[in-house]
């Protein structure tokens, strides 16, 4: 919700599960503000703080509930009419423990094949110092998906 022309405010809220990480259930709430850094026709630009609650239900290993910093920053980048470039990236220090922490990286390159089909490919990093156990810290994903927009 934007308090001005360049601050905001959000309340960030999630909810799922991961079977790779071994997360049975998961979810997250947490308000912040940003800024709107940069605002032009073909490049947005903001930075985030606020704070997060997040629990965890892991397979085999113990339950986290903690909250955490949030810190993050994203970037629209409209190279071409039809090619776009989206970034974002997010660091989870936790309250009680600055040491430990969760990361998420995340870039996209979005083609707009026809009017409303696009092909996107993606690359996601997750990276968590205190994983489910049997679980990398580090969890780098590439995909490619093809969106339909209604």
């Amino acid at each position: 919700f934007d308090v001005g022309r360049r601050v905001f405010v959000y309340n960030l809220a999630g909810a799922g599960y991961d079977d790779v990480r071994k997360i049975d259930f998961q979810y997250e709430v947490g308000p912040g503000v940003g800024y709107h850094l940069f605002n032009r026709s073909n490049f947005v630009m903001n930075v985030e703080s606020g704070f997060n609650y997040q629990a965890q239900d892991r397979s085999g290993s113990p339950d986290v509930r903690s909250f955490y910093f949030r810190f993050a920053e994203d970037a629209t980048w409209k190279l071409t009419p039809r090619v776009t470039l989206v970034e974002k990236a997010e660091i989870f220090p936790r309250v009680e423990n600055l040491g430990e922490f969760r990361a998420r990286l995340d870039s996209t390159l979005s083609f707009a094949l026809w009017q409303n089909l696009a092909l996107k490919l993606s690359v996601l990093d997750l990276y968590d110092t205190n994983p489910a156990q049997g679980v990398d810290q580090n969890d780098l994903q590439i995909r490619s998906s093809l969106e339909i927009t209604f």
